[in-house]
């Protein structure tokens, strides 16, 4: 008896080792987070995100290559499109860039090669940036702010700049394109990484008057994330991407979303909104999403537990599971109400060009469901597409790259191929105005 009692914690031991080896092999094999940065509950990742100390390090062909090389084997193991291997299109891109690196490559090489090859995929979603430090234009910052609009830098065009590069950036529309383009000019290294001459920098902005401003920069007009933001006035520390505006008078709330926080804050944020617009007796929400975009697809579930439906249909679609393409069906899931504050009234979506990813899928809820009106312009990338993304590095240059792991189909299969276009076509900054007009 003795003995028997002596072996339990032994078995009970080698039970949990035997459960653990499992688990991680699991993982191993079918859990697109392995190896990845960022892994959500219930995956392992032993790899955590890192940083490169400097844009001037220089790689040997050798380490470049392998960089690479290593997006190709993360793009065999979780994206859906190459569970076959990679295609051609990105097989002749991969040996075209090899090619092109001398016995020593810059940062930039690498990151322009490694952007080249997620390009290839035609995923807006598959996309990669730098971990070095970067350096930020603070008078652009808080110009286009304030409305203005880059329109040329050292006599080019943007959109010439854009024809120039647009290998440089994944999009399905070429709105979002130049949009990603132009998110590259408020940054020394983003300047760089389109192979602007860094000599002289002369920014031509458009005003919203529509007149053109002349500002010449240079290196000394770049500072650190953190220096720039003092310079501009404003705490460093996070500020929500969500805010509301209640007019009791004009009968209308605005809810502008900048990004999809599935957070506690934010489920709060959204149960005081609605509440405040049921006590204000208001009979027109107007959601903003004309600066969103992405993140958590669930703040729109969670939006839509406050109108008075019964239910909604979701996206049907396919997923990656290691070797397997696994498939998931259109639902029609029950709304499991907030009763306090249900609201009977009208619902208006605001998109942009820069719409995209959960902002666009914010949208086709609306839409799709028949919840509401989409107005302004036609949304950042397609509703039907790869995304639910997952972000690696590379082992030298340090650069974080996503890939997709799902494809996702449009609620509304009749408009499948289609871009989300609004019900209400407008120019996007003219589509809150519209919609009080309509509401007046």
């Amino acid at each position: 008896m003795k003995k028997s009692k002596a072996k339990l914690p032994v078995i009970i031991l080698a039970v949990l080792c035997i459960i653990t080896l499992i688990y991680y092999v699991l993982n191993i094999i079918f859990s697109p987070y392995w190896n990845s940065v960022y892994a959500p509950p219930g995956y392992v990742s032993l790899v955590s995100m890192s940083s490169a100390e400097s844009d001037e390090i220089v790689y040997t062909k050798a380490e470049a290559e392998e960089d690479l090389n290593y997006i190709i084997k993360c793009m065999e193991r979780v994206h859906p499109l190459y569970i076959n291997g990679v295609n051609d299109d990105v097989k002749k891109c991969l040996d075209n860039e090899i090619n092109s690196f001398g016995d020593t490559v810059t940062s930039y090489e690498i990151w322009r090669s490694a952007a080249k090859l997620l390009h290839s995929t035609g995923a807006a979603h598959d996309m990669t940036s730098p971990s070095f430090p970067l350096h930020y234009l603070v008078d652009y910052l808080d110009k286009t702010e304030n409305g203005y609009t880059v329109v040329k830098i050292n006599g080019i065009t943007v959109e010439e700049l854009f024809l120039k590069n647009n290998d440089l950036f994944s999009y399905e529309s070429n709105e979002w394109g130049i949009y990603l383009l132009k998110d590259c000019l408020k940054t020394l290294e983003g300047l760089k990484f389109l192979g602007v001459d860094t000599d002289t920098f002369e920014f031509v902005y458009s005003t919203e008057k529509n007149k053109e401003e002349v500002v010449t920069y240079s290196f000394s007009d770049f500072y650190d994330y953190q220096t720039a933001v003092e310079m501009m006035n404003k705490e460093a520390e996070d500020i929500p991407p969500y805010s509301c505006v209640i007019d009791k008078d004009d009968n209308y709330s605005v809810l502008t979303l900048d990004s999809c926080d599935y957070e506690k804050d934010f489920r709060e944020f959204l149960y005081n909104f609605f509440e405040d617009t049921t006590k204000a007796d208001i009979d027109n929400v107007i959601v903003d999403l004309r600066n969103n975009g992405g993140g958590n697809s669930m703040v729109a579930n969670e939006f839509i537990l406050y109108l008075n439906y019964d239910d909604f249909k979701t996206p049907a679609g396919v997923y990656r599971l290691g070797p397997y393409m696994m498939k998931f069906d259109s639902s029609v899931e029950k709304i499991k109400h907030y009763d306090e504050m249900l609201f009977n009234g009208n619902v208006y979506v605001l998109t942009s060009n820069r719409t995209f990813s959960s902002g666009t899928l914010f949208a086709e809820f609306i839409q799709d469901n028949g919840f509401g009106k989409v107005v302004g312009e036609p949304c950042g990338n397609m509703p039907e597409g790869y995304g639910d993304v997952v972000v690696f590095q590379t082992p030298n240059s340090i650069l974080s790259f996503q890939l997709c792991t799902k494809y996702f189909e449009r609620i509304d299969t009749s408009k499948s191929n289609e871009p989300l276009m609004p019900d209400i076509e407008c120019p996007a900054d003219e589509a809150l105005d519209k919609v009080i007009e309509i509401i007046k």
